[in-house]
């Protein structure tokens, strides 16, 4: 059997820092602290690179200047822009005047022109009276109304509303009658300051009953309504029921 020497041999069992284990958890963990500070390294210098780049904006396309709202200016008025114009207009129109040269002509081709006298001006420039327009009559008669009345959808001021105190049941045409049409017909009608109607406009409903409709609203009566003390007009919406009693 061979012997060996231990003079030189690491005393057993080894313990501490002497261990293997221990040598290798140091090595393996200096490796990964350096390793993940370079990877800290690296994602700090990435975000620092994005966020400090330099972004090239579009170029807008030629001839279009953007401009913010606040940079506008006061719009010039239409009615002094149409005034302009107009001059403009007229003044470019107006040619030069011209100046006609005579030609000599034969006697039996030159056309005798006669100056009228200023009395003979005076005759035809004379104003015309009422009589002659009317062949004799004193007065002339124009038929002129002015309706001031507002129009469907027009916003119109009221304290209180009209109130509708009489209103007559429509005619059933005999038409939709015998063919068992039955229907709503909405009838817009402008009540005046008087309570009456002054005009009425089918908005919807079968056709048959329109007309019919239109005839029962005209002849409804209401309280006007009142903005303070005065009657005012307003456009009501008045529905017209049409159905057959079995």
């Amino acid at each position: 059997m061979k012997a060996y020497s231990l003079i030189n041999a690491v005393h057993l069992p080894l313990t501490g820092e002497l261990h293997p284990l221990r040598r290798e958890f140091a090595r393996w963990l200096s490796a990964g602290n350096a390793f993940s500070l370079l990877i800290a390294l690296a994602i700090f210098g990435s975000w620092y690179l994005w966020s400090h780049r330099t972004v090239e904006e579009e170029a807008p396309p030629p001839g279009v200047q953007i401009l913010e709202l606040r940079e506008l200016g006061v719009p010039p008025s239409i009615s002094r822009a149409q005034e302009q114009t107009a001059q403009l207009n007229v003044a470019g129109a107006a040619a030069p005047p011209t100046i006609g040269i005579p030609e000599p002509v034969p006697d039996e081709q030159a056309q005798t022109s006669t100056i009228a006298t200023q009395a003979e001006m005076s005759d035809a420039l004379a104003p015309i009276t009422a009589s002659e327009l009317s062949g004799g009559a004193d007065s002339i008669v124009v038929d002129y109304k002015d309706d001031n009345s507002p129009r469907p959808g027009d916003f119109v001021a009221f304290d209180e509303l009209p109130v509708l105190l009489s209103a007559e049941q429509p005619a059933y045409p005999d038409l939709a009658r015998e063919a068992g049409i039955t229907g709503t017909v909405r009838v817009n009608v402008l009540v005046g300051k008087d309570g009456r109607v002054k005009k009425a406009i089918a908005m919807d409903g079968p056709e048959l009953f329109r007309d019919s409709a239109i005839e029962a609203a005209k002849k409804a009566r209401f309280k006007p309504a009142l903005q303070g003390r005065n009657p005012v007009e307003v456009w009501v919406l008045i529905p017209f029921n049409f159905e057959l009693n079995r």
